[in-house]
């Protein structure tokens, strides 16, 4: 994924995408059956590692707009 896209959207988009992800890992982490499954799978690895571009997304935008609250 291009970073530079992700930095393209909105912030409050960003938000809303990082707490729709968030909800999705927590329950692949609660449905997994033991807390060792949800590591070894490849969806949830996936949703993490996308969450945390998004993060980093996040961070630029507010190092861009000199805002600290990141």
């Amino acid at each position: 994924m291009n970073e530079n896209l992700l930095d393209r959207v909105s912030v409050e988009k960003l938000d809303m995408l990082v707490d729709a992800l968030g909800e999705v890992i927590k329950e692949m982490k609660s449905t997994g059956g033991t807390s060792d499954a949800c590591f070894r799978d490849e969806s949830y690895w996936t949703c993490f590692s996308v969450r945390n571009m998004i993060f980093a997304s996040l961070r630029r935008h507010a190092m861009k707009s000199g805002s600290s609250k990141l």
